[in-house]
């Protein structure tokens, strides 16, 4: 059995859905309002799970502090108040969808995780772009 742990944050971010390989149209038809040349943003919440066994020595899974600063320095500090298409080079050729941005701040993240070398991994990871539209990724069970 492994525990959970979650941590929230709070960033803003503008964009805009739009294939440059893509026609106008397409473009409308595929993203609606959010092809709009002008961009638009959101005032995104990510929820990160880190699952993992209690240190015997100090009962954590991981130091809140160290966990805040990784979000901080992989998450909120490239992204926040941020043009995602023109300001974070993966996006300038990747649709800027809450699916691609949420799978890039799974990978950012979990790499981190890994290089820290810490006794715990990215769980899940809830991502929500509007009250009422929230993309969730979820590892699979540990072996």
């Amino acid at each position: 059995m492994a525990l959970l742990l979650s941590r929230t944050i709070h960033f803003n971010a503008a964009h805009r859905l739009h294939r440059a390989d893509r026609s106008e149209e397409w473009n409308r038809s595929t993203y609606g309002p959010g092809a709009n040349a002008a961009s638009y943003g959101h005032n995104y919440a990510l929820e990160l799970f880190v699952a993992g066994e209690p240190d015997p020595e100090n009962g954590m899974i991981v130091n809140l502090t160290d966990l805040d600063r990784i979000l901080k320095e992989e998450v909120d500090r490239p992204l926040d108040h941020r043009h995602l298409n023109e300001e974070i080079p993966e996006f300038r050729e990747t649709v800027p969808t809450a699916e691609n941005l949420a799978r890039w701040i799974w990978d950012r993240v979990s790499a981190r995780i890994e290089r820290e070398g810490w006794p715990c991994r990215v769980a899940s990871l809830g991502l929500t772009v509007t009250p009422t539209f929230r993309v969730e990724l979820v590892a699979p069970p540990a072996e």
